[in-house]
């Protein structure tokens, strides 16, 4: 196998992390993934010419590459739909908690600064 194809296969490999990372929440492995993925594809793109890949094996992997691009998409709109709806949910309840202790709050029947003594 050819270091293009090897590199490619690599990506793919760093693309079934991500996807890996995304189901699990796990932010910074995800950016990792991307990175790793990213540069793998562009080491191979730029080996493409002096290795004479085989067109259909190229087209295969690039094939490969794009559908798990699709999917890598998915799932992270759904987890960016999923956290933003936390959060809102999350500012719901500071909201709530808030007006709570605005109600608990005790305050004296009267004033520090009155003379008690008349």
């Amino acid at each position: 196998m050819s270091q293009c194809m090897n590199l490619l296969a690599q990506a793919l490999d760093a693309g079934e992390r991500e996807l890996e990372c995304i189901a699990s929440g796990e932010v910074d492995g995800i950016e990792e993934a991307a990175q790793e993925r990213g540069r793998l594809i562009e080491e191979a793109w730029s080996l493409r010419e002096t290795e004479q890949v085989s067109v259909d094996e190229l087209l295969e992997k690039l094939q490969k590459l794009k559908s798990m691009q699709g999917k890598l998409s998915r799932e992270a709109r759904s987890l960016h739909s999923n956290l933003s709806e936390d959060i809102s949910r999350m500012k719901k309840q500071g909201r709530r908690l808030a007006g709570y202790h605005k109600a608990t709050k005790v305050t004296p029947l009267y004033s520090r600064f009155v003379s008690k003594q008349g």
